[in-house]
């Protein structure tokens, strides 16, 4: 019996169409995609109706999924719709059109695989307590296993993070499935899950898939998305860099009392690849 879990796909549809390929020489049994569809890349209309084409896969929803939807009903913060950072998801609303942002809506927050004669898989986005508490490295095993407490299912598997991981932690198998649009581990091949079962247990496989990233460069700017915010420029050198930056940018931007725009965010690439440089 084999699992294949996506994760992560940002708007990034050349990478799941890699993942495609990939997922038809694997054959899996099932499939299930931990959310964040859209938000990020170009191609979010592209994505949902490629996963939506396969109605057999089990979709749940990510952050950016829940984000997108409630910025177009209206239930984001207000002090969210004033600032400038979020106003390219005009342009993914516009790309996506209500009918697949109430698809996004209505995506659950988690899905219990259970397969005949394999034990039972949890799979959410971020964590079994929210879709924004990744389960990341860096936490250490009493943290998680708080995080874990109450969940019956001997393997948790979420996602959020953009980065790979394997623990065993108590009496759980904590995984993450990785990223298949926007890596943040260094390595920019796309990157999903696979679990077999295998002599009474699941054992994970992660697949790190090539494919060519030079289209969806282009279309940051073939499609105008990148004219849409300064943000947009972020989510393009992340994807570029295989590598976080929304995070350490903003947390760069308080430390130096800076506004976060175009000018600083130039500046903090500027410093970030002379660290690259003297560190190679």
């Amino acid at each position: 019996m084999k699992l294949a879990i996506l994760s992560d796909i940002h708007g990034n549809q050349p990478a799941l169409e890699a993942v495609l390929e990939d997922l038809q020489r694997e054959d899996p049994d099932y499939v299930v995609v931990a959310g964040d569809l859209v938000n990020r890349g170009p191609h979010n209309a592209e994505v949902v109706d490629m996963v939506r084409a396969h109605p057999e896969w089990r979709v749940i929803q990510g952050n950016h999924d829940e984000l997108v939807a409630d910025w177009v009903l209206g239930r984001a913060s207000e002090n969210l719709y004033n600032d400038p950072a979020y106003t390219p998801l005009n342009w993914v609303a516009e790309q996506l059109g209500n009918e697949r942002v109430a698809y996004l809506d209505q995506l659950p927050f988690e899905h219990v695989v259970e397969l005949p004669n394999t034990a039972p898989v949890l799979v959410v986005h971020g964590s079994p307590r929210h879709n924004r508490e990744g389960l990341r490295p860096s936490l250490d095993d009493e943290t998680l296993a708080t995080i874990l407490e109450g969940v019956d299912a001997p393997v948790v598997v979420g996602a959020h993070t953009h980065v790979p991981m394997a623990r065993r932690v108590g009496r759980w198998l904590v995984l993450n499935s990785g990223a298949v649009g926007t890596p943040f581990n260094a390595d920019p091949r796309a990157q999903y899950l696979l679990l077999e079962w295998r002599n009474g247990t699941w054992a994970p496989r992660f697949r790190q898939i090539e494919y060519d990233r030079q289209p969806v460069l282009e279309a940051f700017e073939r499609t105008g998305y990148l004219d849409k915010g300064f943000i947009v420029h972020i989510f393009r050198y992340e994807f570029l860099t295989a590598r976080s930056h929304l995070y350490y940018y903003d947390f760069w931007c308080r430390e130096r009392g800076l506004p976060m725009n175009m000018e600083s965010w130039q500046q903090y690439v500027a410093e970030w690849e002379a660290r690259q440089i003297a560190a190679s």
